[in-house]
C-alpha cells in the first residue's frame, strides 16, 4: 500500500481547481514538510502528524486515523486564500472515497487560519498562508 501522504498527493494533482493553481504532473508545487528553496507562488504543503492505528479484540483493525495540516502560500492573503479554498472544495473536506488505491474518509471540523510571513531580508514580499486541519481515516494494511 502506498503511504497516505503520497495518496493525497496524487489526489491534489488530479483536481483541476487546483492544478489551474499550482501547476499539474511532476510541475504541481505541493510539498510534503516545506517548500523547494525559491519555489514559485502559490503552492502548497501539507504535513501529516501522530494519529492512531485501531486495533479489536481480534488484531488489527485495518483502520488508521492522522491529522493532516495543509498550508497554502501565495503571494496575496486572497491567492492564498482561493488555493486554500479549492483544496477544500476539491473535495478534502467531507471526501469519501479512494485517493489512489486507498479508501478514506476525511473530516475538517474547524476553521482556517492566515496569517503571513515577513519578508526574506532584503525583500519586500510578504509571503501570505492560510492553514487548514483535516482528519483522514484509511485503510491500512493489516499484515
Amino acid at each position: 500500500m502506498a503511504s497516505i501522504s503520497s495518496e493525497l498527493k496524487t489526489y491534489l494533482k488530479t483536481k483541476s481547481a487546483v492544478t489551474d493553481l499550482i501547476g499539474a504532473g511532476t510541475a504541481a508545487r505541493i510539498y510534503p514538510h516545506t517548500a523547494k528553496q525559491g519555489v514559485a507562488l502559490p503552492y502548497i504543503v501539507y504535513e501529516i502528524f501522530q494519529g492512531e492505528s485501531y486495533e479489536h479484540l481480534g488484531g488489527i483493525s485495518g483502520l488508521a486515523e492522522n491529522r493532516i495540516q495543509i498550508d497554502c502560500f501565495a503571494a496575496t492573503s486572497e491567492g492564498a486564500y482561493a488555493l486554500a479554498e479549492a483544496v477544500r472544495l476539491a473535495p478534502v473536506q467531507m471526501f469519501r472515497g479512494t485517493m489512489g488505491s486507498t479508501a478514506v474518509t476525511v473530516s475538517s471540523d474547524d476553521g482556517y487560519e492566515s496569517g503571513y510571513e515577513p519578508p526574506e531580508k532584503g525583500g519586500t514580499q510578504k509571503l501570505y498562508f492560510v492553514s487548514r486541519d483535516y482528519f483522514i481515516t484509511y485503510a491500512e494494511a493489516t499484515a
